[in-house]
């Protein structure tokens, strides 16, 4: 049983949990894995992460849904090197990938419906403390979910929902004990196109969730929910619109895990949501107001991504992608317009050294300077 959650289009954005029928994964042999400090270790930021993915499909479910390296740990009293970390105590910080933001769908002028799609939830995020033992540890990365597609009205499709993030754990190798984080993230698969819209739905039925609502979940930062139309009926104006419009995704604050991962010469700050989609004030319309994307939400490390919109002369802006696990903006849905989500945020890990920073080679005690910006 697979828990996957949604960041939906404007029928819902949420949680639905439901058995995944793809098949896992096959393991990726030991001898193709690169060296996580090589590939995936951030000089700046002092974490592991996904650097660069190749998306070589539309379908998200064809595209690959993490990124594998190897570590060394040398042993205990050992120097650690440029390629090697050295036997001690460690606290392991842990984001899956991040939610898609939804894709937004047309609006429908006499009944109702449509707009922006929600924004995708940041991921959960989870630390240990433990002792690393010599040996070597493979990291998966979880990558975040990709947008809803947008809505396709000539061939009668509405807009799709957001991708959920990909786990990601820490795994010793010579045991198979998983350190940190989700067992199974190695080969865990994402769901089929279909399957994943099917499942949407029921919870859509099973809930009766807002139309335009952002991504939620345990631990995790809500996205923001999409703008949308909402028909007034009255004996003076039958049919009358109104707007409502697009939310900010939730932020991350300096508590629990945000305050924890404070390192020396590392200053932890509020992670704002992502911004709702532009609605310029000078434009009183409501189809463009109704019709903005939600934003995404914040982890600790990154704000979450700004929902898609229009600017004051009514040029399409494209809802953000999200970062280190926040999720992704959603898409504008307008009267003549509809456009996809944004991808969420990959995950992170991150090794703090209990005590004294690293003597020499890669310091990963924690960023030294004060993060300011994320994207």
């Amino acid at each position: 049983m697979k828990i996957i959650k949604f960041a939906v289009l404007s029928a819902l954005a949420g949680i639905v949990t439901g058995c995944s029928t793809q098949p896992p994964t096959p393991q990726v042999s030991l001898s193709d894995l690169p060296n996580c400090l090589d590939a995936n270790y951030d000089e700046t930021l002092r974490l592991f992460t996904i650097k660069n993915m190749m998306e070589r499909s539309e379908n998200p479910a064809k595209n690959p849904a993490n990124q594998q390296c190897l570590i060394t740990v040398s042993p205990r009293g050992r120097v650690a090197s440029a390629s090697q970390l050295a036997a001690d105590r460690y606290t392991i910080y842990l984001s899956e990938g991040g939610q898609g933001g939804a894709g937004g769908a047309l609006q429908n002028v006499l009944l109702g419906g449509g707009g922006g799609g929600g924004g995708g939830a940041g991921a959960r995020e989870t630390q240990a403390t433990v002792y690393l033992t010599e040996g070597i540890y493979k990291l998966t990365i979880g990558a975040g979910g990709a947008g809803g597609h947008a809505c396709m009205p000539h061939l009668g499709f509405g807009a799709g929902p957001g991708w959920n993030g990909s786990p990601s754990n820490v795994v010793r190798v010579a045991t198979g004990e998983v350190v940190i984080g989700e067992r199974g993230a190695d080969t865990y698969a994402r769901p089929a196109r279909a399957q994943q819209e099917r499942m949407a739905q029921a919870y859509d039925r099973l809930t009766g969730a807002q139309p335009g609502h952002g991504g939620f979940g345990p631990g995790m930062a809500s996205g923001g929910a999409g703008g949308r139309p909402v028909i007034v009926n009255t004996f003076t104006n039958p049919g009358t619109s109104q707007a409502v419009l697009a939310e900010v995704g939730e932020s991350k604050r300096t508590s629990g895990l945000a305050g924890a991962i404070v390192a020396p010469g590392f200053i932890a700050d509020v992670r704002s949501g992502g911004a709702p989609g532009s609605t310029p004030a000078a434009v009183r319309d409501q189809n463009v107001e109704a019709g903005a994307g939600g934003g995404g939400g914040a982890t600790s490390l990154a704000a979450g991504g700004a929902g898609g919109g229009e600017t004051r002369d009514h040029k399409y802006v494209a809802p953000e992608r999200g970062s280190l696990g926040s999720g992704g903006g959603g898409g504008e849905g307008t009267l003549t317009h509809c456009s996809a989500g944004a991808r969420g945020g990959h995950g992170y890990i991150a090794f703090r050294r209990v005590g004294a920073p690293e003597a020499s080679g890669r310091d990963l005690s924690g960023p030294r300077a004060k993060l300011t910006s994320m994207k």
